[in-house]
């Protein structure tokens, strides 16, 4: 249990499949802790807000945005809860294990770091072979494995000092690792954040494409992602391992393929994958 205040905010769009799941996970992983959680429905054209207050209760905080846009609904989040530190960013899509915000939220309050984040898996009960393969590749390679901050994101007050605003950005989870310096980065071992891996190789090329956006537009900003000084490496080993070739093979056709799709675009919309749901 946990004796901190904390908050939560939840960017949902068009989730409702997906909100059965998540909600209740995300309530079961804030079971008997100070959690101030606010979902933050943007031009959703399903009932996602109806679902959530079912779900989460009629005293529910549910934001309603008449217009689709991820970096808005973040925005309306931090507005909501003002001061109140730490705060995490949770992608509505993705699940985490009972009280696994709890060793996030201590790091985070001792001061051990300005971002914090779990380590990631993929549910690939969904998935096509082929995209399950790629998603084995993706979390063996060191950059999955120990230096990608995504699906669930902690900042400090100090941490979301670095930045007034949210910018108009594609990757917003990795802006926050870019702005945020490597001695003030957490990944901590325990529960895992857990989303469904895409449906498919197509899939993996839309979010692939959507990744490299978000590198074009923090390049723009004098930002960058940190790299691991071990990924090729590691990924060149998967291409010669006959356990693990077919996996890494497509998952360098998939990288290939996002880029002629990527364009540097500022956008205010957002739609997740959804055939089915994929995370970088």
């Amino acid at each position: 249990m946990v004796g901190v205040d904390y908050g939560i905010v939840v960017p949902v769009r068009n989730e409702a499949a997906l909100l059965p799941l998540t909600v209740l996970r995300l309530l079961s992983a804030t079971a008997g802790e100070n959690a101030r959680i606010v979902w933050v429905c943007n031009g959703c054209s399903d009932d996602s807000a109806a679902i959530i207050r079912h779900l989460a209760g009629p005293d529910a905080e549910v934001i309603v945005l008449p217009l689709p846009g991820k970096i808005a609904a973040l925005q309306a989040g931090d507005t909501a809860l003002g001061d109140l530190f730490p705060r995490f960013y949770v992608d509505a899509d993705c699940w985490i294990g009972p009280g696994g915000l709890a060793p996030r939220v201590h790091a985070l309050h001792a001061g051990d770091a300005d971002l914090v984040a779990p380590a990631l898996d993929y549910d690939v009960s969904r998935s096509s072979w082929l995209s399950a393969r790629i998603a084995a590749c993706w979390l063996a390679l060191p950059h999955g494995s120990s230096l990608a901050y995504s699906m669930v994101l902690g900042v400090s007050a100090a941490g979301r000092a670095r930045w007034g605003r949210w910018p108009d950005v594609t990757g917003d989870d990795i802006f926050v690792s870019a702005t945020i310096p490597a001695a003030r980065r957490l990944r901590i071992a325990g529960a895992l954040a857990t989303s469904f891996a895409p449906a498919d190789f197509a899939g993996w090329i839309r979010m692939r494409a959507r990744w490299r956006r978000g590198e074009v537009e923090l390049a723009a900003m004098g930002l960058s992602v940190p790299r691991h000084p071990r990924q090729y490496r590691a990924l060149f080993s998967q291409l010669l391992r006959p356990d693990t070739a077919i996996g890494a093979w497509a998952f360098v056709a998939a990288r290939l393929a996002a880029q002629h799709q990527a364009r540097p675009s500022a956008t205010t919309a957002w739609l997740p994958d959804r055939r089915v749901n994929g995370r970088d």
